[in-house]
């Protein structure tokens, strides 16, 4: 099962927070599957990536100079999502029926509004089976266009050879989502498609621009944010079918490096909601 859960909170006081509070996020997430699960708890916190999970940062107010203000006044929200069947219902049974009057983050207290993955509520919240998602794009009655385009909403980079990769090259995009669909989903597609994106898709265009994001004092992760579209050379229905089934699957996978401390949050572009905006 595939989840996106978001909570929508109100800051209980004013202060202002280091901009990026993405591993702040993480590490709530953490801290309450221990509470409810402390052997689900402790595989998480040890696994090797791709992580079952992302988390985002927290979205909204102002941010300035490195930090954000918080405002009891105000807002704000963030973003987890699940792509075990395992960590999925715990968070269903845990923070969406019975979500906690408040959480803290990095030492902020804030009330916890509303708790959903109904994508009419929230455009980044939703749930999915893997099989259904699979079924929509390989069972498909026809063969998908050769054009597709993602957005990334937040920073997204890529490791290399101990280096960054801030470019969303069309291996390094679904060599990513491939990686985490292996690992995750109950039935495995092609690993030739990392091949088959190398030399056969192009990118055709792009909005991008380079955002540095600040993890700690004096460590910085340079990505990219926007849009950028995709032409397959080669019209193949399967290898069509799976990357649009990979794009759909960016939706709750994530793409690239550190997804789970606010990295990588990317979907699908569609002509009738555009781009999705900076988380």
């Amino acid at each position: 099962m595939l989840t996106s859960l978001v909570l929508t909170l109100r800051p209980l006081e004013s202060g202002s927070k280091p901009a990026n509070l993405g591993r702040a996020v993480h590490a709530f997430l953490l801290r309450w599957v221990q509470a409810a699960d402390p052997a689900l708890a402790a595989t998480l916190h040890d696994a090797d990536p791709p992580r079952p999970f992302t988390c985002s940062n927290l979205v909204g107010g102002r941010r300035r100079g490195g930090s954000l203000r918080l405002e009891p006044d105000q807002d704000y929200w963030l973003r987890l999502t699940s792509l075990s069947a395992e960590l999925s219902a715990l968070l269903r049974e845990t923070l969406l029926d019975h979500p906690p009057d408040t959480l803290e983050l990095d030492g902020a207290p804030f009330r916890v509004l509303v708790a959903t993955t109904d994508p009419a509520r929230h455009p980044w919240a939703g749930s999915a089976s893997y099989q259904d998602l699979a079924a929509a794009h390989l069972l498909a009655g026809s063969t998908p266009s050769s054009r597709l385009g993602l957005s990334f909403a937040t920073p997204t980079t890529f490791r290399s050879g101990g280096m960054n990769v801030p470019l969303p090259l069309p291996e390094r995009v679904f060599g990513s989502l491939l990686d985490r669909w292996q690992a995750f989903a109950p039935v495995a597609v092609n690993p030739e498609l990392r091949r088959f994106a190398a030399e056969q898709v192009a990118v055709a265009r792009y909005r991008l621009r380079t955002r540095v994001l600040p993890f700690k004092p004096g460590a910085m992760q340079v990505g990219f944010t926007g849009e950028c579209h995709y032409v397959a050379l080669h019209h193949d229905r399967y290898w069509l079918s799976v990357l649009h089934l990979l794009a759909g699957y960016a939706f709750y996978a994530g793409v690239g490096y550190q997804t789970a401390a606010g990295m990588g949050q990317a979907r699908v572009v569609r002509k009738e909601t555009g781009d999705a905006g900076d988380t």
